[in-house]
Order: structure tokens, then C-alpha cells, then sequence
């Protein structure tokens, strides 16, 4: 004789609700991916508005010391510095994109593909356990460095290049061409404060550090999810 009470399948369906298909978890599903969808445009535009300073930087920096001889050649120094800069703050928004959009690829994957084809589907619960896990403590997909080496390779070792490229074009034709090496090194010098070696020896080697960190393959244990 079958017991009437309900077994423990009936109970862990009660206690969740993306199992029994409920209309409240349908409902909580839509608003929760369109609430992710505009925290990852929010994301996204941020992201953009730093990249659009950084290259409006580097153009009028560019003018700036192109165009009059007076200009000493450091200024492009101080921009390669805030180049740096914007990489770290554009590096840290970009652990806010790339989770958001692990968290909209987890729900397309999990949930909309599942309603689409449910056949080929039934049981696989675990994106409902990672995503609860997720927003009961927030984990980002990578780590800062990782994130800042993909924006490096994305956008920011061009800038890095043209920079450098424009200090050195500056250093060479103010005020005028020099007469032999040895003058154009002495031009590298910062006033009394640096001399020419240490600015030739810390330049070429901030330069190769951005390209080594920027082309060096990222292993698939760094970045988890989708790559934006």
C-alpha cells in the first residue's frame, strides 16, 4: 500500500521552485536577467568612457607637445603615467563587465535553452546552485591582473606605443635634430632631477614589461566565462 504522504522528491520540489516551474520563478528569472542586462550596458559604457579618455589624452598630449618647442619632452612621460593609471581603473570595471556577463551567459545556458529545449536538458540543475552561490557572495570570474593584462592587449598597449613613438619623435626634432648620439641622449635627461641612463634604461624597460604582460597567453584557469 503507497503512502499518501509526500515523498522526498515532492518535498525538494516545494523547496525549489526552478524545478516546479512555478510562474513566480519564471517572473523572478525574467526580471532578474533584465535587471543583469542593465548592469552590464552600465558596465560596458563605463567601460567605454575610460578607453575614450585615455585615446583623448594621448591625441592632445600629442598636439600639445608637437606644436610648440618650448614643451619639454617629460609631459609625454607624465602621460604614459596616466595612461598606467587609467589601465588600473579600466582593468577594475572590467571585473564588473565579465562577471555580469558570466552571469547572463550562466542564465541563457541554464535557463532560456532549457525552456527552448527541455529534452535534452532534464536535471541539469547546477547553473540554479552556482548562481545562488554567486549572489549570496559575489565572485568575480578573474583576477585584477588577469583583467588588466586582457585590457592591455585589447586597447592599451597601442596607446602605449604611440606615446612613447611621439616622445621619442619629440626628443629628436626640438629644438632641432641633433648633431650626433651622444647629444640626442642627453637630451632623455628630466632637468637637473633624472638623468639621461636612468630614463633610457626605465622607459624601454616599462615598455617591454606592457608587452610581455599584454601578449603572454592567458591559461583557461585565469578567466572563467565568457571573454568580452
Amino acid at each position: 500500500m503507497k503512502s499518501s504522504e509526500p515523498g522526498p522528491l515532492s518535498d525538494w520540489l516545494s523547496r525549489n521552485p526552478a524545478e516546479s516551474g512555478s510562474s513566480a520563478f519564471h517572473t523572478a528569472m525574467a526580471h532578474f536577467y533584465r535587471a543583469e542586462m542593465h548592469r552590464m550596458t552600465v558596465w560596458r559604457q563605463r567601460l567605454d568612457v575610460t578607453s575614450n579618455w585615455a585615446f583623448l589624452l594621448s591625441m592632445g598630449l600629442t598636439t600639445f607637445t608637437l606644436g610648440a618647442t618650448d614643451v619639454p619632452h617629460f609631459i609625454l612621460l607624465l602621460g604614459l603615467a596616466a595612461i598606467a593609471i587609467s589601465l588600473l581603473i579600466e582593468s577594475r570595471r572590467y571585473l564588473h563587465l565579465h562577471h555580469s556577463l558570466w552571469r547572463l551567459r550562466t542564465m541563457e545556458q541554464g535557463y532560456f535553452a532549457r525552456l527552448l529545449k527541455p529534452a535534452e536538458a532534464i536535471g541539469e540543475t547546477d547553473w540554479c546552485v552556482r548562481m545562488a552561490e554567486d549572489l549570496q557572495t559575489r565572485a568575480f570570474r578573474m583576477g585584477l591582473f588577469t583583467a588588466l593584462r586582457v585590457r592591455l592587449r585589447r586597447n592599451y598597449l597601442l596607446l602605449v606605443y604611440f606615446i612613447t613613438a611621439v616622445w621619442v619623435t619629440k626628443i629628436f626634432v626640438h629644438p632641432s635634430s641633433p648633431k650626433d648620439v651622444l647629444e640626442f641622449y642627453r637630451r632623455f635627461a628630466v632637468g637637473d632631477f633624472i638623468p639621461s641612463w636612468f630614463v633610457v634604461i626605465t622607459a624601454p624597460l616599462f615598455i617591454v614589461v606592457c608587452t610581455l604582460l599584454a601578449l603572454a597567453p592567458i591559461g583557461a584557469g585565469e578567466m572563467a566565462g565568457p571573454d568580452a
